[in-house]
């Protein structure tokens, strides 16, 4: 059965602020953490710095460390098994970003990127954050999200290495191994690993083109 884990706050801001070119994770703590397959915790999902050149992949939010629960066994799974809806409507402009939790259901999940779910990571931090983030340990790889607020100006500045990615939102880019793409103002940050480079950027797309409707 896959458990639910809130990390605690260090953790996320320290993966958040690490360049992408560093080594810093988002990493697997308690029973559940089987996502990274051969060995310990696995590797998570890093972002760009915000003293870097360009959009970070979330920002530093207090997270509100709580204990574990399991998969299926709160109002938040039973909210993604019946529609992952986030249930505040759209807030691609304006309002309260989601938690990324919702908007997929554990089966979309393994449906989407084809691995099982051994844990879910969330953020734990109240309604009403400015960066929110959901992250899916799986039994041959991981899934993460992001959501943060931006702008157009912002989200477009200049990183080495970025490759423009087309058919997803209003702009979007493939950054190690991050899909980041533009909604509104929103920037969703997707990071998907598990196959090749090519099958987790057509993953991440598919991910992204299926929770932006419901953001």
């Amino acid at each position: 059965m896959q458990s639910r884990l809130v990390l605690p706050a260090v953790l996320v801001l320290a993966a958040l602020s690490t360049v992408v070119t560093g080594c810093g994770v988002i990493p697997s703590s308690g029973a559940g953490a089987g996502g990274g397959g051969g060995g310990g915790g696995a590797p998570a999902a890093t972002a760009p710095d915000p003293a870097g050149a360009g959009p970070v992949a979330g920002g530093a939010g207090s997270a509100n460390p709580a204990g574990s629960a399991q998969a299926g066994s709160s109002p938040a799974a039973d909210s993604r098994a019946a529609g992952a809806d986030s249930g505040l409507g759209s807030v691609k402009d304006a309002g309260a970003i989601p938690d990324p939790c919702t908007l997929l259901s554990e089966a979309e999940v393994t449906a989407l990127t084809g691995r099982d779910i051994t844990q879910i990571d969330e953020d734990g931090v109240p309604a009403g954050d400015t960066t929110r983030y959901c992250q899916w340990q799986q039994n041959s790889g991981q899934l993460a999200i992001f959501l943060s607020r931006t702008t157009a100006a912002d989200f477009q500045l200049a990183i080495d290495g970025a490759e423009p990615v087309d058919g997803v939102g209003e702009d979007a880019f493939w950054l190690s191994g991050h899909l980041f793409v533009l909604y509104g103002t929103v920037q969703i940050d997707v990071y998907s690993r598990g196959g090749s480079d090519g099958a987790n950027l057509a993953d991440a797309k598919t991910i992204a083109t299926t929770v932006m409707p419901r953001i």
